[in-house]
């Protein structure tokens, strides 16, 4: 008769389930977990050879590089600026989906419009 999930007949059977059936396919799983990990920490670890440097030397020099690539960039002209710009802009207009969008702006309705309270 009681069929529910909540019945004492259905919570019994369930403990003995747990008890019988899954406790001991739970902790053979634990044990073989567990022997894999004891076998991964037995083995000798790898060691990866890493070249030592200065830290103080590389770092400084490094900095010079950069100042160095700065000053030998030509400048460029306004002209070529405003080119690369227009450039720019024609292609992300070919490449743009976008549906337009609308440009005319109305103005609010006068009846709509929120004044202050009148209390």
């Amino acid at each position: 008769m009681a069929k529910s999930s909540r019945s004492s007949r259905l919570k019994k059977n369930n403990a003995v389930l747990k008890k019988k059936v899954f406790g001991p396919v739970e902790t053979a799983r634990i044990e073989r977990q567990n022997a894999k990990l004891l076998e991964l920490a037995k083995q000798p670890k790898e060691h990866m050879e890493v070249e030592e440097t200065v830290d103080g030397v590389a770092k400084t020099k490094s900095t010079e590089d950069v100042d160095m690539d700065e000053a030998n960039k030509p400048k460029k002209s306004q002209r070529e600026v405003k080119r690369l710009q227009d450039a720019r802009k024609q292609r992300r207009e070919r490449s743009s989906h976008r549906k337009p969008r609308n440009q005319v702006a109305f103005p609010s309705h006068p009846l709509k419009k929120r004044n202050g309270s009148k209390r």
